[in-house]
């Protein structure tokens, strides 16, 4: 028995090969509409920032980067 397993953007290929013959399976993945800070989150996290420090751009990039996986389910969760 041979099982092979093939991925693309749109969806997952499993294919059986058994006794000569070959099964497939094709699953087409779901596809999330992607979710954008709104205009009052930005403005939230902007105050967060201490400006005048020099890692402040990208201090505010990592967040921008953190609350857009957050609500598009990649945030990873932490064991504590």
């Amino acid at each position: 028995m041979t099982i092979k397993i093939s991925f693309s953007d749109k969806t997952v290929r499993v294919a059986v090969e058994l006794n000569g013959g070959v099964e497939s399976l094709i699953t087409e993945l779901p596809q999330r509409e992607w979710v954008g800070l709104t205009d009052e989150e930005i403005e939230k996290m902007r105050h967060l920032i201490d400006w005048t420090a020099d890692w402040s751009y990208g201090t505010f990039a990592r967040a921008i980067e953190a609350k857009l996986k957050q609500k598009n389910g990649y945030a990873e969760e932490k064991n504590t």
